[in-house]
């Protein structure tokens, strides 16, 4: 089993993904959270490297996932460098062994990809057809579209959702997704 290395803006953003992994690699990967107590714009501190620096290392991790929301669109290239720059930045005091799950716009574009689960969970009727990475603000349009539902979309919701989206379906209607899980799983193989 491969030990590897979780660095998000919150935990609710790790443990999403870790659980909507497991689905595919649960039985040759363990996942370890790294900078449980750095949220957003914390992980851009210098002494947040160093600290994750100790933890991967401490973990004995193959490699790390770094998960960063863009909070834009993929043609903003300004903003794309700037994330890409902190993930070279971090991930050089691991070795450079990491791989980068760069959320455009932020994760709850992930759900969007799989809005039929969502709608089960939410007993909502959102209809969303499309590639989720064009959806402005994707946390609002669920929020607001839950606004009168019984039950309500917040971000705390994350983890209950990721853990009964489709892992097929996310990753065949998200562009980024299904990239970032081809490289995932080829990163498994160079560490088998």
């Amino acid at each position: 089993m491969i030990k590897i290395g979780l660095v998000g803006e919150d935990p609710n953003d790790t443990t999403s993904v870790k659980l909507l992994l497991l689905k595919k690699f649960g039985k040759s990967v363990q996942f370890q959270t790294l900078l449980k107590n750095a949220y957003g714009y914390q992980l851009d501190n210098p002494k947040a490297i160093r600290i994750m620096q100790f933890q991967f290392k401490d973990a004995k991790c193959k490699f790390i996932i770094y998960i960063r929301d863009l909070d834009g669109f993929a043609t903003e290239k300004q903003k794309v460098a700037e994330k890409q720059n902190w993930f070279y930045q971090l991930d050089k005091a691991a070795n450079n062994k990491g791989i980068l799950l760069l959320n455009i716009w932020e994760l709850e574009a992930l759900i969007l990809a799989d809005i039929e689960t969502f709608n089960r969970l939410y007993k909502s009727s959102i209809r969303f057809k499309g590639d989720p990475t064009k959806q402005k603000e994707p946390k609002e349009f669920l929020a607001y579209n839950t606004r009168n539902n019984q039950k309500k979309y917040r971000e705390s919701d994350c983890p209950e959702i990721f853990e009964k989206l489709s892992l097929e379906t996310v990753s065949k209607n998200c562009p980024y997704f299904k990239e970032f899980v081809s490289a995932f799983d080829k990163k498994l193989k160079s560490n088998n």
